[in-house]
């Protein structure tokens, strides 16, 4: 079995032994869960019991090593991943390809074929340690697993069908006829601003403290002509905006076109909780 490019779906994961049978979903708790790399093929956390799920069960049906889906850590809110997983593999899916059973906000797997969801119900094991953050009883339980002489999965990796990838490039940038902004930071008032210019004159001036309410704002007030780089304008303005945000915050030096020039202090690592993450 050849797994030099396993696996083949990206994400937010650890790849550790391909070899080994158990697999380790820490749903939205991040760094404080240590795993031993060389016990689990792969551990990863997941949010979303729609696309996450999507992709737990392209990574698992394409490596028919893994036999086993230990789900612990703490829940993301609104999306229950891990009872999700559990119904999908009780139950399946119905017609609208929603996981029966399962309570969260948005369970449907639309993007992958039943056959992969066939598979992924009859090749793992769920083993529940939902809320679970103690590294050492996870661990605990991984040794137990790799102790457990399990049945030998007859069936050949999934290949899993690629995406085809588009090669980003920029555009000629074409004037905007209804305009142009400039953007600069006011640090005494805490806030950015946005001036609008049109034929060389300042038409509004719009201040916020963040690159959401203005955005929000140029577009109530259309400011932005409609032309064919409309969008390309718009997604131009939002990266500055955001950029301006974050100098503020981080009492960065701020120019407009420029890349933020941030220093790279050693800082205390936290652990990273997602718990409160939504789409």
């Amino acid at each position: 079995m050849n797994l030099e490019h396993w696996p083949p779906v990206e994400g937010r994961y650890t790849v550790g032994n391909k070899a080994s049978p158990i697999a380790v979903c820490t749903n939205a708790s991040i760094d404080e869960i240590d795993i031993d790399l060389k016990k689990v093929a792969i551990v990863g956390k997941c949010v979303t019991e729609s696309i996450g799920i999507e992709k737990i069960i392209q990574n698992i049906v394409s490596n028919p090593n893994i036999r086993y889906l230990i789900l612990c850590g703490k829940e993301s809110k609104g999306h229950l991943v891990s009872q999700s997983i559990e119904a999908l593999k009780k139950n399946g899916i119905d017609s609208e390809k929603r996981i029966i059973g399962a309570k969260g906000n948005m369970p449907f797997l639309r993007n992958i074929d039943e056959e992969l969801i066939k598979r992924f119900r009859d090749q793992i094991t769920i083993i529940n340690m939902i809320g679970e953050t103690d590294s050492k009883k996870i661990g605990e339980v991984i040794d137990k697993l790799l102790k457990t002489k399990s049945e030998d999965f007859k069936a050949e990796a999934i290949k899993i069908k690629k995406i085809p990838e588009i090669t980003a490039k920029p555009t000629n940038w074409i004037q905007d006829p209804n305009g142009y902004f400039l953007i600069s930071i006011d640090r005494q008032g805490k806030k950015i601003v946005a001036e609008h210019y049109k034929k060389g004159k300042i038409n509004k001036k719009i201040v916020g403290f963040n690159a959401k309410e203005i955005c929000d704002t140029i577009a109530q007030l259309r400011l932005v002509g409609d032309f064919e780089q409309t969008l390309e304008h718009l997604m131009y303005l939002g990266r500055e905006l955001k950029k301006a945000e974050i100098a503020l915050i981080e009492n960065l030096d701020f120019e407009q076109d420029e890349e933020l020039k941030i220093e790279k202090a050693k800082k205390e690592k936290k652990p990273t909780d997602e718990y409160g993450w939504f789409d």
